[in-house]
């Protein structure tokens, strides 16, 4: 019986992000951001600003360390990449706000591109004096 109920929860959330996936639907969401990015809150912005948060410590892209971005920044950047590149986006098949955080990523690392030579803020060690090991 358990194994029954887990395949039909496995096909129901399958058929839920298979419908989602349209780009009729990315339209939608990219509406929803927009007006939630006006208001400065809602789940959208919750959603894109962790997934900004783990970009920059994925060092994914490198802000200043005086940047002051927030959820009407990131839903901004994320609207503003997905509709300078809404063909290539429309043609992706996930959810929605996967989508929109796709464009996010590719958003902040082109508005804040690492160097070559040097890691993230994020990935940086911490800098104090050198810790010595004893051998054991």
């Amino acid at each position: 019986m358990k194994q029954f109920i887990g395949s039909v929860l496995a096909i129901a959330l399958f058929a839920a992000n298979a419908a989602w996936a349209d780009a009729g639907n990315l339209e939608k969401a990219a509406r929803i951001l927009d007006q939630q990015s006006r208001a400065g809150k809602g789940e959208f912005i919750t959603y894109l600003t962790g997934a900004a948060a783990a970009y920059r410590w994925a060092g994914t892209n490198c802000p200043p360390l005086d940047a002051q971005l927030d959820g009407r920044g990131y839903a901004k950047i994320a609207l503003n990449e997905y509709q300078q590149k809404k063909g290539e986006y429309a043609g992706l098949k996930d959810f929605p706000l996967n989508v929109l955080a796709l464009a996010l990523m590719r958003g902040l690392q082109e508005k804040f591109p690492c160097r070559a030579e040097e890691p993230s803020a994020a990935a940086k060690p911490a800098e104090g004096p050198p810790v010595a090991v004893k051998p054991q």
